[in-house]
């Protein structure tokens, strides 16, 4: 590695494949910073420092396993780090994971046009489905430049809402981290605010732990195909990019934690679409165009995510891919219009965490035997 010249230029890119992926739909809407970090008041610090870490760790594992053994498929470093049998369960709970995920895309558009334009639930979802099974059924080619296009845009809103935010709002801090701490939330009934875990290291793995279930084929990949010391580079960098991009979203959902719209009922702490209230202090206008970017965002995510289980059990372009394409399309309308947005990610995302800080301690345990047929 240390022989080989760094490309600037590609450790760029490679950076940017990485924050792409992670900030997608759900960072946008700032629902999974307020139950990952926002809850735990300042300890969310810690819950990055979790992330940060366990994130470097399985990366730099998965892009060092993808260019030694060059596999055909992705999903194959599960049997790697696992055996064959447990491998084999995490290849296709993660189709299951992403299947799930989808349940929450539909969730988020149905909140973000409710939300911001007063449109009712089912429409937002509608709309959602019926783009997603069109594109599906018509092939991925112009999906790749609409997440192009749409991924850098949501980052970028997202740092600026955040550090506009933090600036402006910086002398109430310390207030909502007092609000948070003693639980003095506005409006306050029998909910209180969602969190991920029940302190900041489980909430931190697993965080890190649902986002493996999307790196673990995609870096793998990357390994492959990439020069390792430009993908390792790539990989650090997004990794901070990501973390600050975390901090800043996370302080200014703190500084604003009993903010609300004038509906009386919908604050900072307990909105479907917080970051949109982040937005609207800002400027009213913004968060009009920010929620048809949040919607751009979510339809982004969500199409390869019903892809994903389709393409496993048929071939593109057949009438069975078409036909599971709607009826998946259709259950995943359902269960996303029926169950509330905030419950979708505090069950799946948690959940599929947890499974995923479990494949952390596989790969932990692989290393440890890697490092003993070593020393012997």
């Amino acid at each position: 590695m240390g022989n080989e010249q760094i490309n600037w230029k590609r450790v760029l890119i490679l950076a940017g494949a990485v924050i792409a992926f992670t900030i997608g739909s759900g960072f946008a809407t700032g629902q999974e910073i307020i139950q990952y970090y926002t809850a735990y008041g300042m300890k969310s610090i810690l819950v990055v420092l979790v992330f940060a870490i366990a994130f470097l760790y399985y990366n730099f594992n998965f892009a060092k396993v993808g260019a030694e053994q060059k596999f055909e498929r992705g999903n194959d470093v599960y049997k790697y780090f696992c055996g064959k049998y447990i491998g084999t369960f995490c290849d296709y709970y993660s189709t299951l994971f992403c299947y799930m995920s989808f349940f929450v895309m539909v969730g988020g558009a149905a909140s973000t046009l409710n939300q911001e334009y007063g449109i009712a639930p089912w429409i937002g979802a509608v709309i959602l489905t019926i783009l997603a099974i069109i594109t599906v059924i018509g092939g991925l080619n112009s999906l790749v430049d609409a997440i192009g296009i749409v991924g850098p845009i949501i980052v970028i809103l997202c740092i600026a809402i955040g550090l506009i935010t933090c600036i402006r709002d910086f002398g109430n801090i310390s207030n909502g981290l007092e609000i948070i701490k003693t639980e003095s939330f506005a409006g306050m009934g029998k909910e209180s605010i969602k969190n991920a875990g029940s302190n900041w290291l489980i909430s931190g793995l697993s965080y890190a732990g649902f986002v493996l279930l999307w790196f673990a084929s995609f870096t793998s990949a990357l390994g492959a195909k990439n020069n390792k010391k430009d993908l390792n580079y790539g990989i650090i960098g997004g990794t901070i990019a990501i973390c600050v991009a975390i901090i800043l979203v996370s302080f200014a959902q703190i500084s604003n934690i009993n903010t609300g719209l004038n509906d009386g009922k919908t604050f900072v702490w307990n909105a479907d679409i917080p970051n949109l209230i982040l937005a609207m202090k800002i400027w009213k206008p913004f968060s009009a165009i920010f929620a048809i970017v949040v919607f751009a965002g979510i339809y982004t995510t969500a199409v390869p995510l019903l892809y994903n289980p389709v393409s496993r059990f048929a071939k593109e372009g057949t009438n069975k891919f078409k036909l599971l394409t709607i009826v998946l399309g259709i259950v995943g309308l359902i269960v996303g219009l029926f169950l509330p947005f905030r419950v979708l990610v505090n069950i799946i995302y948690v959940l599929n965490g947890y499974v995923g800080a479990i494949l952390i301690l596989f790969m932990i345990r692989h290393n440890i035997k890697e490092v003993r047929l070593r020393n012997k």
